[in-house]
């Protein structure tokens, strides 16, 4: 089928409507041009804010996806500094720059949204300020000691 120009919803062709509706009699059905253009401006604020509704919610699924991305990163990147810290603490160098990475990486606490998802991340963050606890009264204890 090939198209030759673009129609609009709303509007009334005269010639293959009138054939398809009257069949032999040649009666054709048309709108007067003012009822179809009152029509139309009567429905594109309607169909405009239809249209404005489903891109704040594409926006808003989008954001919540962004903030569930951005919640398991932040998980993952605590899990990759409390493995280093584990397997530096295991050969008996600790990097110096641990206890900072560890602190930064404790800063940010924005929620998902997702119940499941803070949960585990929550449980995470708990274990990586005990381990930064730890690192800081080591740091004390080696203070005083020197």
């Amino acid at each position: 089928m090939r198209v030759l120009e673009p129609k609009t919803i709303g509007t009334v062709s005269g010639a293959s409507g009138a054939r398809h509706a009257s069949g032999a009699s040649g009666v054709r059905f048309a709108l007067p041009s003012g009822q179809s253009a009152q029509k139309m401006e009567s429905m594109a604020p309607a169909s405009i804010m239809g249209g404005l509704e489903a891109l704040i919610a594409i926006k808003s699924e989008d954001t919540t996806r962004e903030k569930k991305r951005r919640s398991v990163r932040r998980g993952q990147g605590l899990l990759d500094i409390l493995d280093e810290l584990k397997i530096s603490l295991l050969a008996g160098r600790l990097p110096a720059d641990i206890t900072g990475r560890l602190a930064q990486a404790t800063l940010d606490d924005q929620l998902s949204g997702d119940g499941r998802l803070d949960d585990i991340v929550s449980g995470i963050e708990l274990r990586a300020a005990v381990e930064l606890a730890k690192l800081r009264a080591r740091e004390k204890a080696l203070a005083k000691a020197s």
